[in-house]
């Protein structure tokens, strides 16, 4: 066995790679459509601003800067969906500090995976304390390639992820230390926090209100209990009440989905069959990601199942059994949650993989608990233990290093890299074909940085005025 000391030691080296992957990774960089649409909401454009300069055809840095506010990026967020206010938010003030390089704008969403990374490790410390288990748990979080992939993305999935992850650190300590309404108070607004960085996280929230309700009905109506819970209800409350106008357009964006689901083939069997290929993966069952052959994804799940059967026999307490019951349905909640979005709309835009971010620190920590009681019971040999250990921790490192190797390299924007040109060649003027490309390039050159943006609609190119001579650059920009 290894001493609890030798254990503290692993899963700090444990700790501190993660964070390095996170860091270094990915190799190569591109952005893509709903990463520029963060960008622009942090900097206060939103689809409605072109209509600002209907009536001209040469704005200037400076004019634009000014639309840089908080007032503007709460503007722009609303009308966009509303979605993703608290980390356009905090992105908007990150730039602001620290500048608008691609590295910058990426370096926050790695900040807030590290950040997870914390929250993820002190709930490991609450569930296994000094075990070696929490660097499994640790190892099959990082290595997971929805977390890993968005910890780059300038999108609000891992800031939300870390609220979540939070919360549930305050959940457990209400649930099993202490029923202080200070745990309750501080689990509703990492709640809030989560919802309003991102709403699908919702799916979460849903199973600790619903846990909470049947395990702490007593306890959770008294006076002090409710009034922590008021605050954080009353900021969900006041945000939505005034988000409504994006909560509009994201209904109207809906029934757009359901105009072309009518015309489209929609196969119940096909969420089924997705979902529990999705399904596999957060639970690192990872198989269908070489290749969702129907085989890999029913293999797969079955070996959830029977891990999951092996640690209910191995638990010697009903906590034990009633924590993985828990994490189980944390786990799940979001292949539950997003299956039946889909099966409502009739259409498959809730499968993606992104998604499931708010459930992967749950499914994560529901496998190293599994394989934390299975390798504490007396019932199995070592030779299931270990083929246990390495069925699910084998293939998802493996898949974890062939995806690391990767480099991007579909361009679908090049505005960074003729940001990057007109810094180098101190450009004062650009012709563009839209206003949306002057945001863009705003939003990505250097603070201050001045220049006109001159509209020439009939243009494909970006014309760099530089030294008395007109450049031009094709235009890239995928919609």
């Amino acid at each position: 066995m290894i001493s609890a000391e030798l254990a503290k030691k692993i899963n700090i080296v444990c700790l501190l790679a993660a964070m390095a992957a996170v860091l270094i990774l990915p190799l190569s960089k591109q952005v893509w459509y709903d990463e520029t649409v963060s960008m622009l909401c942090s900097k206060g454009f939103s689809h409605d601003s072109p209509t600002l300069f209907a009536n001209t055809t040469t704005v200037s840095s400076a004019t634009l800067a000014q639309m840089n506010t908080l007032e503007n990026v709460y503007k722009a967020t609303i009308l966009d969906n509303g979605n993703s206010f608290v980390y356009n938010v905090k992105l908007h003030y990150f730039t602001m500090l620290f500048g608008n390089s691609l590295g910058v704008y990426m370096l926050f969403s790695k900040l807030c995976a590290i950040a997870a990374l914390l929250a993820f490790t002190w709930l490991c410390r609450m569930v296994f304390k000094d075990s070696i288990f929490t660097a499994v748990a640790i190892i099959l979080f990082a290595a997971d390639l929805t977390f890993i992939g968005m910890s780059h993305e300038i999108r609000a999935y891992e800031l939300a992820t870390c609220f979540v992850t939070l919360a549930a650190v305050f959940f457990y300590k209400f649930m099993y230390e202490d029923e202080r309404p200070l745990y309750l108070f501080l689990l509703g607004i990492f709640s809030v926090g989560a919802v309003l960085s991102h709403f699908l996280s919702v799916y979460v929230i849903l199973v600790f209100l619903g846990y909470l309700v049947v395990r702490k009905k007593a306890g959770l109506f008294k006076p002090k209990n409710l009034a922590a819970i008021a605050i954080p209800v009353a900021l969900v409350g006041i945000y939505l009440w005034f988000a409504f106008v994006g909560l509009q357009y994201m209904s109207h964006e809906n029934e757009k989905f359901h105009a072309k689901a009518a015309v489209m083939p929609f196969s119940a069997m096909h969420v089924l069959y997705r979902s529990m290929a999705m399904g596999a993966i957060d639970f690192k069952a990872v198989f269908p990601a070489f290749g969702e052959k129907k085989v890999a994804v029913v293999v797969s799940f079955l070996l959830v199942i029977g891990l999951y059967i092996s640690a209910l026999k191995g638990a010697s307490t009903k906590e034990e059994k009633k924590n993985l019951n828990l994490l189980a349905i944390l786990g799940i909640s979001g292949t539950v949650f997003l299956a039946a979005l889909c099966l409502k709309s009739q259409h498959y835009t809730a499968m993606y993989n992104r998604y499931h971010s708010f459930c992967i620190p749950f499914a994560s920590l529901f496998i190293a608990y599994a394989l934390y009681l299975l390798f504490r019971s007396d019932r199995m040999n070592k030779v299931i233990k270990a083929g246990a250990m390495a069925v699910f921790m084998v293939p998802c490192c493996g898949l974890f290093m062939l995806a690391a190797k990767k480099r991007s390299t579909n361009v679908e924007y090049n505005h960074i890299t003729v940001a990057q040109e007109i810094v180098r060649d101190h450009v004062d003027k650009i012709e563009l074909p839209t206003w949306d490309d002057a945001f863009l390039l705003q939003s990505v050159l250097p603070n201050g940085y001045k220049i006109d943006y001159v509209l020439n609609v009939s243009s494909r190119y970006f014309t760099l005025y530089k030294a008395g001579t007109a450049v031009q650059v094709p235009l890239i920009r995928k919609n």
